[in-house]
């Protein structure tokens, strides 16, 4: 007995496991495949066999009944220091208020965080977007230069812009 392998379609649905952020379901890949949802399942399948037979670095993994391409255990301290990290909506607005804070203190940016601060401002150092530096008797966090990197952002550029800006409303007053 001959087994029909569609390796087009697994190509396919591995591009989409590759380029996606999220974990996308079967109903998501045959609908942007166009392809019927049974195919893509058997076909994914048969993909996640060959990746596991294969013992690659790389692995498709199910969540629910959606899938994802992902890094094994064994080798995400290797690719931890080239690998983007995903930047959470409350990581976001912790690095916006203390972009936008000359003294970005500990009860400050608390106060716009809510209780969850303590926990961000911890992942976000343990990242390297900031530093927290010992400030009277608190502590005020400061960015750093991983923080421009990651943003691609000039900080002595940047630096220079917000030192023009405050020139010119000095200079209208």
């Amino acid at each position: 007995m001959i087994k029909y392998h569609n390796v087009e379609l697994q190509k396919k649905i591995e591009a989409l496991l590759f380029a996606t952020d999220d974990p996308i379901g079967i109903k998501e890949m045959a609908s942007l495949l166009m392809e019927n949802e049974d195919s893509v399942k058997k076909e994914l399948k048969k993909l996640m066999k060959d990746y596991a037979a294969r013992e690659t670095s790389i692995a498709i993994l199910c969540t629910g009944k959606k899938y994802r391409m992902s890094l094994k255990k064994d080798y995400d301290s290797i690719a931890m220091p080239v690998a983007r990290m995903e930047v959470t909506p409350q990581q976001l607005k912790a690095l916006t208020a203390i972009y936008n804070s000359p003294r970005a203190l500990r009860g400050a940016i608390k106060d716009r965080l809510g209780e969850k601060s303590d926990e961000i401002i911890s992942e976000l150092k343990r990242a390297g977007f900031i530093k927290i530096d010992k400030y009277r008797n608190t502590e005020m966090y400061v960015l750093t230069k991983k923080f421009y990197s990651y943003f691609n952002m000039n900080q002595k550029k940047l630096k220079e812009e917000i030192h023009k800006a405050q020139e010119g409303v000095t200079d209208e007053s």
